[in-house]
């Protein structure tokens, strides 16, 4: 008795599984978790330091337009009609920041 040789190579793994296969289906999860991480991370700098509460209300308002702009974006819906102000720059970033803006621009360590 013969037997065809398979067409599918037994030592690849299966295609889900390799790396840069392409994003999940849905990330919003995904999204959702990180955001809430971010969160977490203010709240803690905000108690360590004890941060004004005003600055804490207005980072988290900022991060909240992020949220609504992200989300609306991955779902495919129009942006958000309402005017949103720009809010003032900060006169100067930290170093800190400005070098985590630096590695995100330039997708370092993804």
């Amino acid at each position: 008795m013969s037997t065809l040789p398979s067409a599918t190579n037994p030592t690849a793994p299966p295609a889900a599984t390799t790396p840069n296969a392409g994003p999940p289906l849905n990330v919003e999860p995904l999204v959702r978790e990180a955001l809430a991480d971010v969160a977490l991370v203010i709240a803690s700098a905000a108690a360590l330091h004890q941060l004004d509460d005003d600055l804490v209300w207005t980072v988290m308002k900022r991060l909240d337009r992020i949220r609504v702009r992200l989300l609306r974006e991955l779902k495919g819906l129009a942006p958000r009609e309402e005017y949103e102000p720009g809010g003032a720059r900060p006169p100067r970033i930290h170093a800190a920041v400005d070098e985590f803006l630096v590695r995100n621009r330039a997708g370092m360590g993804e």
